[in-house]
């Protein structure tokens, strides 16, 4: 067994969102914790041993151990998402620690407010982030405003859609949707799309905002040249987390 890995067992899947499938598991060890945004070590049990693994954010929230969720494409052809897809309640994983550092602000920088970007299979670490956040927040904890901002072709594809609409407008959370091939669009580029919502954003929550970006590495690319082209941004305020392996 590889160190510190620990054996979890599959609770049940769910089809989120076109090729995309989240899987919930039961710990082992409740003793397990995390911080939202981070990421861990999935891996398919081999003869009781981790075998074929990929390193997936955890979508769940720390409130919710001892259960845990993971969302991920299933288009990539990959044989371990095959077997994922393929698992029965019961069957056996292991996971590892949790490591990372794509965290919400602490100190002094926690009292501003917050930009998510998600391209795709990004808004993973942000569905963490949120469901922690609006679980303190009934719990009578002051956050700051946090805007979520998904990129998807179309509904079918956002990932948790119907969640984060659940979200826009509660506990200080709003959604802004980005469909580029939806009629709204209106044949609009992407990066003419994304720079309307980012107007939005800046308009209602300002210029301090801190931003976080999650998705394939081309598109955050492109996303950080957006808002330091276009809006000026400063870098040393963009947060990224680049999900390989996807298109």
């Amino acid at each position: 067994m590889a160190n510190d890995d620990i054996p979890i067992r599959l609770i049940g899947s769910e089809w989120v969102a076109q090729k995309t499938l989240a899987a919930s598991f039961e710990l082992s060890d409740p003793r397990y914790t995390f911080e939202p945004g981070q990421a861990a070590v999935l891996s398919l049990s081999e003869k009781g041993k981790p075998g074929e693994s990929r390193t997936l954010s955890l979508s769940s929230a720390p409130f919710e151990v001892p259960s845990v969720t993971f969302a991920t494409r299933t288009a990539s052809g990959s044989s371990f998402k095959e077997a994922l897809a393929k698992a029965r309640p019961g069957d056996e994983f292991f996971l590892s620690l949790p490591f990372g550092e794509f965290l919400l602000p602490r100190g002094e920088e926690a009292g501003y407010p917050v930009v998510c970007l998600a391209g795709g299979i990004g808004v993973t670490p942000f569905r963490s982030m949120i469901r922690e956040r609006l679980q303190k927040k009934t719990a009578g904890e002051i956050t700051p405003p946090l805007t979520l901002v998904t990129i998807n072709r179309s509904p079918e594809e956002t990932p948790f859609y119907e969640e984060c609409r659940s979200w826009n407008g509660v506990g200080g959370v709003g959604w802004i949707p980005v469909e580029t091939r939806s009629p709204k669009a209106g044949g609009a580029s992407r990066e003419d799309l994304v720079r309307r919502a980012m107007e939005e954003v800046f308009r209602t929550r300002g210029r301090e905002v801190r931003i976080y970006l999650a998705g394939p590495p081309a598109m955050v690319d492109s996303l950080s040249e957006t808002l330091t082209a276009a809006f000026g941004f400063p870098r040393e305020r963009l947060i990224v987390d680049l999900f390989f392996g996807y298109v």
